[in-house]
């Protein structure tokens, strides 16, 4: 064995060196590893854009049903965590090196969208009001960094002071630089081929290169890269509902030409992604993020065209002096979605074998709240949360299937919107309204089974049905074997 710790964590991105953290403040004599390349190529928190909150992420979709005021719930708590989790990772960092949370998210509603930008700004909007949170409406032509196009005026906006933004490289910087200076997290530069288990519990992991270690529990925490490892264990990777990357692109501009605001401006929730943001990062420069494209496969790199379209809702939708900016940097992230696109957070029947991923958008927000419920149930001393969204299960239907074709047929009308269409003024409203039904139709259809398919994942399956169809057909069919 190359090596023996008490925990191996699989994963150095927000939610792997939190849980590292959090270990070590319950047990100081614990010993724990962190596994993962340091340049975290296909992850998705060093892309982030750390907006820090849970409301503005709220669609109608989001919050109908039996789990979404569960899921609403999880962000209202861990809220509630984050002033005392930054507090005990500040002191003990060097004052420099200390973070905090910007605060104020202003969301503006425009017409580049379709009606779902309206629905899901009204549900937003109500749902503070049901929560009896602080938010006032503000006048959407006097925020301070916005001058769009006139053909992209925000016509409804509300500001949210409880809500805010990190720069997610100073956390990520911040978590590895605490577990360093406890002594008792290793950091291991190296990539996990599979898993290693012995009679019915998990006894390590096997590197890239051939070497073992050995631990009394392993944390399944890479994001996107976990369904990699998980596949090592077969059976057991057929109960876990499998994981997908949802690639997000995101840039950072520089501008002195105009004042910034200091606060997060954003839309709703749009088509198949999340809404157009803009976080401040500091003096002069800014995050942008509008992005979400789910996929088979990771990705390392931005497409020109994702890189335009973030450009071109720059300079249309939130101020036209964009235009003389720098582009400072592009990054690519790859959000971790399970099939059913809700968490996978707990142990599994291999006992030691826990996991912590298929977060999609809220796994830095969430990260206080995962890492010591995580933290809790490793050590013996019971979780944060009920075990809602335990990773070994059969894929949750969060909608009928009528409820979720009428949901893609509107992200699929906003995403045409959004993209500038012009639809012939024939009748052609109400051709394109059938056509994408069909569409909608046909994908369930041929994949021939009782699961919902998520509308995130209908337009990848669409587009290359030769490939994707059968993929997702015979994944669901090994998902009822295993059953």
């Amino acid at each position: 064995m190359a090596g023996s710790f008490d925990v191996l964590i699989i994963g150095n991105g927000v939610l792997g060196l939190s849980t590292a953290n959090a270990l070590v403040a319950r047990d100081p004599e614990i010993r724990v590893a962190v596994i993962g390349p340091q340049a975290r190529t296909y992850g998705a928190s060093p892309a982030a854009g750390a907006m820090m909150g849970c409301f503005g992420e709220i669609t109608r979709a989001s919050v109908a049903g039996k789990y979404g005021p569960i899921k609403l719930g999880l962000g209202l708590q861990a809220r509630k965590l984050w002033p005392t989790w930054l507090e005990g990772l500040n002191a003990r960092l060097p004052e420099a090196d200390r973070l905090a949370i910007t605060p104020g998210t202003f969301v503006v509603a425009n017409n580049r969208s379709g009606l779902i930008e309206d629905e899901n700004f009204t549900v937003m909007r109500r749902t503070l009001q049901q929560y009896q949170e602080r938010f006032e409406d503000v006048d959407p032509l006097h925020i301070t960094g916005m001058h769009p196009a006139g053909d992209s005026r925000p016509t409804a906006a509300l500001f949210m002071p409880d809500e805010g933004s990190l720069d997610s490289s100073r956390l990520l910087a911040g978590l590895a630089g605490a577990a360093v200076r406890s002594s008792r997290v290793s950091f291991l530069e190296d990539t996990v081929s599979g898993l290693l288990v012995e009679g019915s519990r998990v006894v390590g992991v096997q590197l890239a290169d051939g070497q073992t270690l050995n631990a009394k529990h392993v944390l399944l925490a890479s994001g996107v890269q976990s369904q990699k490892v998980l596949d090592s264990l077969p059976d057991l990777a057929r109960r876990v509902p499998r994981l997908l990357p949802g690639m997000g692109t995101s840039l950072v501009l520089e501008t002195t030409d105009f004042p910034l605001n200091p606060s997060v401006i954003r839309t709703p929730n749009r088509a198949f992604a999340c809404g157009l943001h803009v976080v401040p990062r500091g003096a002069n420069r800014v995050y942008v993020g509008a992005t979400n494209n789910t996929m088979l496969a990771p990705a390392d790199r931005p497409t020109v065209s994702d890189v335009f379209f973030l450009m071109d809702c720059m300079m249309e939708q939130i101020h036209q002096g964009y235009q003389n900016a720098k582009l400072i940097s592009t990054a690519v992230g790859n959000r971790p979605i399970a099939i059913d696109t809700l968490p996978l957070i707990g142990g599994t029947s291999v006992e030691g074998l826990w996991i912590a991923s298929g977060t999609y958008r809220d796994g830095l927000f969430l990260s206080p709240l995962v890492s010591q419920h995580m933290a809790g149930l490793i050590l013996g001393q019971g979780g944060l949360m009920e075990n809602v969204f335990p990773p070994e299960r059969k894929p949750i239907n969060r909608f009928t299937r009528e409820e979720a074709m009428e949901e893609t047929a509107r992200h699929y009308a906003a995403a045409g919107w959004e993209h500038g269409i012009r639809i012939p003024k024939v009748g052609w409203h109400e051709t394109f309204a059938r056509m994408f039904k069909r569409t909608i139709t046909t994908v369930y259809e041929e994949i021939g089974t009782d699961y919902v398919l998520p509308p995130e994942f209908v337009y990848v399956v669409d587009n290359d049905r030769e490939r994707m169809v059968p993929y997702f057909r015979d994944y669901y069919r090994s998902v009822d074997a295993a059953w």
